[in-house]
């Protein structure tokens, strides 16, 4: 979302980047991802805090993956308010599980072809344990922010591109 001067905050990258850091936070994650769990709440609010107060004054954001509990629904507004900075837009990728699961298997056998190792979370028994949390977990969430009128969904059955512009679409409103 260069196109818009927003700095791109995927909790994933953090996560990755903590895990190989070997940090405190990094180690706890590390645990949690491999047995395919949802990472500690406090962990993740921790790195996207961190993350957001690094970025520019004024300066927007995309949040991605994050956040995926009320908790961290909560964490995230008492830190927007005291930051003073308004969430406009929360964006839910609706997608077919028997298709997220060939793209994720995708880019695991792209990622061996590449001869590099496939990320621990790629693997069909942990994508499928991911998917039982994720669904859990964030369940609340949508109603959440539909009350609150920022919830936008995004056919993520599409191709890029087309996601890209219902995205896009999304920011000029």
């Amino acid at each position: 979302m260069r196109d818009y001067d927003l700095v791109h905050i995927s909790t994933g990258d953090l996560l990755r980047d903590a895990i190989k850091a070997q940090s405190p936070l990094g180690r706890t994650a590390k645990m949690a991802v491999d047995e395919g769990k949802l990472v500690p709440d406090e962990v993740v609010v921790g790195l996207v805090e961190q993350r957001l107060t690094d970025k520019e004054p004024g300066q927007g954001f995309i949040l991605d993956g994050f956040p995926r509990t009320i908790a961290q629904a909560g964490a995230l507004e008492r830190l927007l308010e005291s930051m003073q900075v308004p969430l406009d837009h929360v964006i839910l990728f609706d997608i077919p599980i028997r298709l997220l699961e060939e793209r994720i298997a995708k880019r695991a056998e792209q990622t061996r072809s590449a001869g590099a190792q496939p990320r621990t979370d790629d693997s069909p028994e942990v994508l499928k344990k991911r998917i039982e949390e994720f669904a859990h977990a964030t369940a609340a969430l949508s109603p959440f922010y539909e009350q609150n009128g920022l919830l936008r969904r995004v056919d993520a059955s599409e191709d890029i591109e087309r996601v890209a512009t219902q995205i896009r679409d999304f920011l000029q409103q």
